[in-house]
């Protein structure tokens, strides 16, 4: 079934079903609920935290523990931090073991586990590639025998982590990259903080939520256009977990002339060729924040057949002369709505099982 979705204007990736409200402020909800707000910035992004609740001061407290848990998460993993675990990790001489905490532990369990599953699309142990690329500070063209000597020190397959004892021991200099895990590991804790009512956390772009909104209804995401970020192509209703989009169209840069895309395969160790973008739903957005970059570097032949596989809630967003297709598992098309405001420039859509 193919059906056709409209296209909207929008300031950013999400669009919330309540009043516009200033960085610690509130207002009436239906059912006496309060709304509340806080704005920060860390991670190198934007975060905005709402809720909802019987008491301003409850609220507000609830928000200020919420971003207390995402700061404790970028001081554990920055790689520019040089006293985060990570950056000690990533500086521990070869053959040492490095001893995880209990809640890293458990995050390089579920990290390291998806990396196998994904067949290497996704792989943390990315630092040294990212390096040669200068990824985080503009870009540059290696050499193919820099690319290839950075490949041959990156990749989970030099890590020997053992969970029983909580350790982590590199093989060769391959170091920890977290700009695909990252901030879904930091959603995923301050939403442990927030705990039952309704609430909202956007970092960055990649958004969770939880319960409904005073007046019954659900959260509404809107999914933007792949190269336009200004323009929605579909809507989507959340009540739980979290919705996590990796695409080139901000973030990519030039160099030389050339596109460099700064989401690397690390199979390759080269840019992934795709130039749309992918979302992933999942209940746990360390999961999603994970697998967006790995559908991405998978591309949609591959990505949609292994996400369907796994039974992963995805779906590509394909630029196509002008407009948007749209390719996704059966679960995650079944979300999508038409863009309100539909505007000229149509996107349209088709589940995987399904002919071209």
């Amino acid at each position: 079934m193919t059906r056709t979705l409209g296209s909207a204007l929008l300031a950013s990736l999400v669009v919330w079903q309540f009043p516009a409200a200033g960085s610690a402020s509130s207002g009436r909800g239906a059912g006496g609920q309060q709304l509340v707000e806080r704005q920060a910035y860390l991670m190198g992004t934007s975060v905005r935290l709402v809720a909802y609740d019987a008491r301003r001061e409850a609220g507000l407290n609830r928000l200020e523990g919420a971003l207390r848990a995402l700061e404790d998460t970028e001081q554990e993993l920055s790689t520019w931090r040089a006293d985060s675990d990570i950056s000690v990790l990533n500086r521990t001489p070869v053959g040492t073991p490095w001893r995880a905490s209990a809640r890293l532990c458990r995050m390089f369990t579920d990290v390291l586990e998806w990396q196998q599953a994904s067949g290497g699309a996704f792989d943390p142990a990315v630092g040294v590639l990212v390096g040669v690329w200068n990824i985080h500070e503009g870009g540059r063209i290696p050499s193919p025998s820099e690319v290839a000597f950075a490949l041959g020190h990156a990749g989970s397959r030099w890590l020997d982590f053992d969970p029983l004892a909580c350790t982590l021991t590199r093989r060769t200099e391959v170091t920890i990259d977290v700009g695909a895990f990252g901030k879904g590991e930091a959603l995923d804790r301050a939403a442990v903080v927030l705990g039952d009512g309704a609430w909202m956390i956007d970092l960055g772009g990649q958004v969770s939520v939880n319960g409904r909104l005073p007046d019954g209804q659900s959260w509404t995401v809107e999914i933007a256009d792949p190269v336009d970020r200004q323009r929605a192509v579909a809507t989507l209703q959340l009540q739980s977990g979290s919705l996590s989009t990796s695409g080139g169209s901000e973030r990519d840069m030039r160099v030389e002339g050339r596109r460099v895309g700064h989401i690397l395969d690390p199979r390759t160790g080269l840019p992934a060729s795709f130039n749309g973008s992918v979302s992933v739903w999942h209940q746990s957005g360390l999961v999603a924040d994970m697998l967006s970059t790995a559908l991405y570097v998978m591309g949609p032949d591959q990505g949609v057949r292994w996400a369907t596989a796994q039974g992963v809630e995805a779906a590509f967003l394909i630029p196509d002369n002008g407009g948007v297709r749209i390719v996704g598992t059966p679960a995650f098309t079944r979300r999508l709505q038409p863009a309100r405001a539909a505007t000229a420039g149509a996107a349209t859509f088709r589940e995987s099982n399904e002919p071209e």
